[in-house]
């Protein structure tokens, strides 16, 4: 029940006035063809709001930009920058930026990480979300005085089971990119497919690439073109020489005459808007994924499917750079060499999170000791 009293005006609508504790008057008055019981709810709300210290009714999503504008531009670093916009725009403001701060429950925030773990995104990139949700909550409560609770306060969520940290396994086996080159044979980004398994590239720098960067025995890795377009490469490191190799130059030489000409910047993956776009990479790997089924065929053409002998392959674009860099581990190359490809400035980064234990790195490990010994 409002703590003050409902007037009717003049005019048969109904006022409702109430001063917080800033000494500040707040005013509602009904809507048209609103009932006083429902004008009632709404000045309850505004009772509530007024205690919790609330200077107006906010959305997670006026929450949001007012901690991303007064702290995290501030205080955060130009990656974590880019990466809390990311996880913000794609999985959280879609789902909680409508709701009320005072609205949003325990069992949003759950649903939220539960969708994202059935879509197999690493228990890393799971745990930025929920941070990207109670981090303004804290904020608002420990710098601007709001008198709220995080609705992660006491969350038990099950992230996945990784082999090592990240999630699933990241490493594609030979068969499976096998697959995957198979069925990308017709897709117009199949030979950005064959350059990003090869050189374990991140997913938006064969994007950045321009004819011009094709050298006679390197290919300059200067930019990339993430899904927000145009962007400087990750750190000092990622601006790097990539070494030519018979199978890398043919896949650039074959894009390099289908791209010729067709965009003044000499883009070399462009696409129909005239410009790279990782939408339409991110599209196009969905697609081949799905033509990885192997089917039993059968019927009056041998086309009818008959039974599924060989599920989709599943992945997504970074795994294709994790197993680069656990193939080439397993062939022994070099840790700081390894680092110097992959475009890491810290070679824990390489050894920790790009590399998994093989049955080869196994069977040469027994080999060593067995020498030694």
């Amino acid at each position: 029940m409002p703590k003050n009293r409902i007037h009717k005006t003049s005019d048969g609508r109904y006022k409702y006035s109430i001063t917080d504790n800033y000494s500040k008057q707040h005013v509602l008055r009904s809507r048209k063809n609103e009932t006083k019981k429902i004008f009632s709810q709404r000045c309850d709300s505004l009772d509530e709001r007024l205690e919790l210290g609330l200077p107006k009714e906010q959305t997670f999503n006026d929450l949001f930009n007012l901690w991303f504008e007064n702290f995290v531009k501030t205080d955060l670093s130009k990656s974590e920058l880019k990466n809390v916009e990311s996880i913000y725009r794609l999985h959280v403001k879609p789902y909680i930026g409508h709701k009320l701060i005072t609205d949003i429950t325990r069992a949003d925030v759950y649903d939220l990480l539960t969708r994202m773990k059935k879509s197999e995104y690493s228990t890393q990139y799971i745990k930025s979300a929920r941070g990207i949700i109670s981090r303004p909550y804290n904020w608002a409560i420990n710098s601007i005085g709001y008198n709220l609770k995080a609705p992660t306060d006491g969350l038990k969520f099950s992230y996945p089971r990784d082999n090592q940290k990240g999630g699933r396994e990241r490493c594609i086996s030979d068969e499976d990119l096998a697959r995957i080159l198979e069925a990308a044979k017709g897709s117009k980004y199949y030979n950005y497919f064959q350059i990003i398994i090869q050189t374990g590239a991140r997913p938006s720098e064969p994007l950045g690439l321009q004819i011009q960067d094709i050298k006679k025995d390197h290919v300059e890795i200067r930019r990339g073109w993430t899904i927000e377009g145009l962007t400087n490469l990750k750190n000092e490191n990622a601006s790097r020489d990539f070494p030519m190799f018979r199978q890398l130059k043919q896949a650039l030489y074959s894009q390099r005459d289908k791209a010729l000409f067709q965009t003044p910047e000499g883009w070399l993956f462009p696409s129909e808007l005239g410009h790279p776009s990782m939408n339409a990479v991110q599209s196009a790997l969905d697609r081949i994924l799905k033509q990885t089924e192997v089917w039993e065929l059968g019927g009056r053409n041998h086309q009818k499917k008959l039974k599924l002998i060989k599920p989709a392959v599943k992945c997504r674009l970074y795994d294709f750079r994790h197993t680069f860099a656990t193939r080439m581990a397993d062939e022994g190359m070099h840790p700081t060499m390894l680092m110097y490809l992959m475009g890491h400035s810290d070679i824990t980064v390489t050894l920790q999170y790009y590399t998994e234990i093989t049955e080869k790195m196994r069977n040469k490990a027994v080999d060593i000791l067995e020498n030694i010994s």
